[in-house]
């Protein structure tokens, strides 16, 4: 075979290895991912949860400031109350007494309703926590186990690198700039092989010439329909 064709192989082989571990590094990390965005979710949970609880209590001081001034209000209409000189002033004190009251029942109503709805929150709050602790533990874990597959692929990932940067250094530069050409639309499948007289990057058939010359590997072929670099796998050599 060509020993140019064989480069191109060879480095073509070595690119596609290190693009199918991309699939596997993406596996690995997949269960930490997971992890980070339950913890994440849960976090802006807690931190909306927080908000509510903020606002809730504000509301809450808002009726008890009510409820001071109401009462005020009231130790001032008992001390006119003790002054008036007619009927009519007595009973408009009263009414005005007696709207007070209402409005202090309907506050006190409103703080025991807000700190029940408090306290739910509470307990969804530490219900949140305690799941973030439990995430965070499985995380741990999960992360060391992540680590050591991961070291295990990068391990393999910087010996293709190796051999990658070898081959290219002692290719001929006219060569290597023909397929990365060809390697910018076509990525992988830049250097394809024929499969049943078809070029496999587009399926299209190779007529009966240039597939012959495919057979003899002792030139770079391209395919006259999408432009790959062809090669005939040894096994598909052994069948012919």
């Amino acid at each position: 075979m060509n020993k140019f064709l064989k480069e191109l192989i060879e480095l073509n082989r070595l690119e596609r290895r290190l693009k199918e571990l991309e699939p596997v590094e993406a596996s690995i990390k997949a269960p930490l991912i997971k992890l980070e965005n339950q913890k994440k979710s849960l976090e802006e949970r807690l931190e909306k949860l927080e908000e509510e609880i903020k606002n809730l209590k504000l509301k809450k001081s808002k009726n008890e400031l009510l409820i001071a001034e109401l009462k005020d209000k009231l130790k001032d209409i008992e001390e006119k109350q003790a002054k008036v000189k007619t009927e009519k002033e007595f009973k408009a004190l009263q009414i005005e007494e007696e709207l007070a009251k209402e409005q202090i029942e309907s506050a006190n109503e409103e703080i025991a309703r807000f700190e029940k709805i408090i306290e739910q929150k509470e307990e969804e709050k530490e219900e949140i926590l305690k799941e973030i602790d439990k995430i965070e533990a499985e995380i741990t874990i999960t992360k060391t186990d992540v680590d050591k597959k991961l070291e295990t692929v990068e391990k393999q990932k910087q010996e293709i690198h190796k051999k990658r940067d070898d081959l290219i250094k002692n290719m001929n530069p006219q060569i290597y700039r023909f397929y990365e050409k060809i390697k910018r639309w076509a990525d992988i499948s830049a250097v394809t092989p024929i499969k049943k007289q078809a070029c496999t990057g587009c399926n299209m058939k190779i007529n009966d010439k240039i597939y012959s010359e495919v057979l003899k590997g002792e030139e770079i072929i391209t395919c006259p329909h999408c432009g790959r670099v062809l090669f005939i796998e040894d096994e598909d050599k052994i069948q012919e």
